[in-house]
């Protein structure tokens, strides 16, 4: 066969795997959606393995713990109280106090309203920043975001945000400095890894742009009196305050990195004991409830549960360090591009790992590890987030099919084979071709091997005389007993002709000792059929005496046939040579002849017994037997 015709063959097999690597493909595109959750797992698992490297932060949390409510009162507390903690605060020196606290409602105690004024009073003479949450529920308390706003770039022509407010007082909300959304929005899974920095609010004037809460302490931290929003048609890009750049997610978030360092806390008690903390210097103060049952916890990358101010206090420090995790818009296609590629290596080599397991595990761990190696480089160096489970799950998932196909190719190479040969060869030589790589074999080469032709003297006189009962029951002794001696030397039978049978040896496997093992047989088979007929003719069927023809030269061996039927067999000059002299085993008298191709290579003694001129061959054709046959065998001269 052409190497043409091998490549297009080998090429057909691949296409099965091909077809893996494009179904998983479209699927990647169809279910992106779903297959974003297990992203998010994979990149939750960086952070776990390297959280972010801490770096400093201003932020300490003034904590409304148990201490303090077992020394001051349960919760709600006095506005009072609450004024004289903000005080507190602040002559302990901290930069920025943010209330992580929504106060709708009037203090309706005897002393509430004295306690609301107080509390006003110390929003407004010190640096201070108070919580609002955006919802669609009806508004509470109506205020308007502290900071201004420039907007860059394309604006959308539809924004999704939220219509209702929920905030402080309006003397509190005017007394405070800055005012920042608190809110958080996990993703579908209850976890929180995206912080949004802006929020949207649709009023009837329009819309609002609100800073989250962290974003706000930021900017009153900074001394800044606004924001520079860059838009673009999919939304929020980026953010300037401060002369620094926060890169944005279109909804105006950022990806929350954590650390695996605690917000630095101070108790409120110690603050309202006069105790004060050197911690709150130059700090952002963020006041929060952290009492048992009044705190909020949400789940997070890292940590099954952390209160939100601290992930107010990360996103703050994240901020301030300029570390961000960024998913580049091209990720989904490196992704996809990276198991195309790994599938169709694997596919390309599989013929050749096939062999060589330990080899394939390798290639197979290495394409499957490199996007690990390659993603968690981006993670740690660049903050750049790429999913490797994805491709390499693909890359698992070609080479099993692609292991299952040349598993099941392999199977039903030996099932056709097993049924092919299982007839006409040994099951020790079936054996040893399943096991090798037989397909350039059984697809036609040429090889030297030796035939053997074998058929009963007088068998066409013996058929007239005989029923057809008793030809079958001679015929089938006959033939069993070629069978039996051929493929005990591991012949191949190549066809039964009548009362004939031809059989050829070194094919489909090389048997270096072809001729031998030819010639043993022959003589096994003639001294068989004698010792056999004194058993054979005592129930009563004829005695028979065989010829047997041995010839060694260059055929074209494999399968030949049609689409519909086809044999293993062999095709050539000494085949049809074979058959010319086993009709000389008559003229000669002798049960064994051997061709001209035959004696020129054996490695026993052969003596010339005739020679002669057969049909379709130019010229007489020595004839050559083993000395013990010939009849003259003490006198003739022996070739080597």
């Amino acid at each position: 066969m052409s190497p043409l015709a091998d490549w297009r063959r080998a090429a057909r097999r691949k296409l099965p795997g091909l077809a893996v690597v494009l179904l998983l493909l479209a699927c990647h595109f169809a279910f992106d959606r779903p297959l974003s959750h297990l992203r998010e797992r994979t990149y939750d698992f960086y952070q776990f393995l390297a959280p972010r490297e801490a770096t400093s932060n201003p932020v300490v949390i003034v904590s409304i713990d148990d201490a303090s409510l077992k020394a001051y009162g349960r919760w709600p507390w006095n506005r009072g109280l609450l004024a004289d903690l903000v005080d507190g605060v602040a002559e302990s020196g901290a930069a920025v106090i943010g209330l992580a606290l929504v106060l709708p409602e009037a203090d309706i105690s005897p002393d509430g309203i004295a306690g609301d004024k107080r509390l006003a009073s110390a929003l407004a003479k010190n640096r201070t920043a108070l919580a609002v949450s955006l919802g669609n529920e009806a508004t509470v308390s109506e205020a308007e975001p502290k900071a201004g706003w420039s907007i860059v770039g394309q604006v959308p022509e539809t924004l999704p945000g939220f219509t209702g407010l929920t905030g402080s007082l309006p003397d509190f909300s005017s007394a405070a400095a800055g005012l920042g959304v608190i809110r958080t929005l996990p993703d579908p899974d209850g976890v929180l890894r995206h912080v949004p920095l802006l929020w949207l609010r649709n009023t009837a004037q329009g819309v609002q742009l609100w800073p989250s809460f962290a974003l706000e302490l930021l900017r009153l931290y900074a001394g800044e009196n606004g924001y520079v929003a860059r838009m673009n048609a999919a939304g929020f890009d980026a953010l300037r305050m401060a002369g620094t750049i926060v890169p944005l997610e279109p909804q105006g978030s950022i990806r929350l990195w954590e650390t695996d360092t605690n917000t630095p806390r101070t108790s409120a008690s110690d603050i309202l004991s006069g105790r004060g903390d050197p911690l709150l210097r130059n700090a952002i103060a963020i006041v929060d409830l952290s009492a048992v049952g009044l705190t909020q916890y949400l789940p997070t990358p890292t940590r099954p549960a952390r209160p939100g101010v601290d992930i107010h206090a990360d996103a703050i420090g994240q901020m301030l360090a300029g570390r961000y995790l960024v998913e580049p818009t091209q990720g989904r296609m490196l992704e996809r591009l990276w198991f195309v590629l790994g599938g169709i290596v694997f596919i390309g080599l599989s013929g050749v790992l096939a062999e060589r397991v330990v080899l394939g595990a390798f290639a197979l761990a290495l394409l499957a590890a490199t996007p690990f190696v390659f993603g968690a480089l981006e993670y740690s160096l660049q903050g750049v987030l790429y999913d490797p489970l994805q491709p390499a799950l693909a890359t698992i998932l070609v080479a099993g099919f692609e292991g299952y196909a040349l598993y099941r190719r392999s199977e039903q190479r030996r099932s056709t084979l097993a049924r092919q040969f299982s007839q006409f060869l040994s099951p020790s030589v079936v054996q040893r071709l399943a096991n090798s790589d037989t397909e350039a074999i059984l697809s036609g080469e040429k090889r030297e091997i030796t035939i053997l032709l074998s058929d009963i003297r007088g068998f066409t006189a013996m058929s007239e005389q005989l029923d057809a009962q008793e030809i079958g029951k001679v015929v089938n002794h006959f033939l069993g007993l070629a069978t039996d001696e051929i493929l005990k030397r591991d012949g191949t039978i190549d066809k039964f002709m009548g009362d004939a049978v031809l059989a050829f040896w070194n094919a489909p496997l090389d048997q270096p000792d072809h001729r031998e093992r030819a010639l043993e047989a022959g003589l096994a088979l003639i001294e068989r059929v004698k010792r056999e007929n004194a058993a054979f003719t005592a129930r009563g069927h004829p005695s028979i005496e065989i010829g047997v023809a041995i010839e060694t030269g260059i055929c074209s061996v494999g399968n030949f046939g049609s689409e519909r039927r086809f044999d293993y067999t062999a095709i050539g000059s000494p085949v049809n040579r074979t058959a010319r002299l086993e009709s000389t085993t008559k003229k000669l008298s002798i049960p064994l002849v051997l061709g001209p191709g035959f004696a020129q290579g054996a490695s026993m003694p052969v003596v010339q017994a005739g020679a002669f001129e057969l049909q379709g061959f130019k010229g007489e054709v020595p004839v050559f037997t083993v000395p013990e046959i010939h009849p003259s065998s003490q006198s003739a001269e022996a070739v080597v």
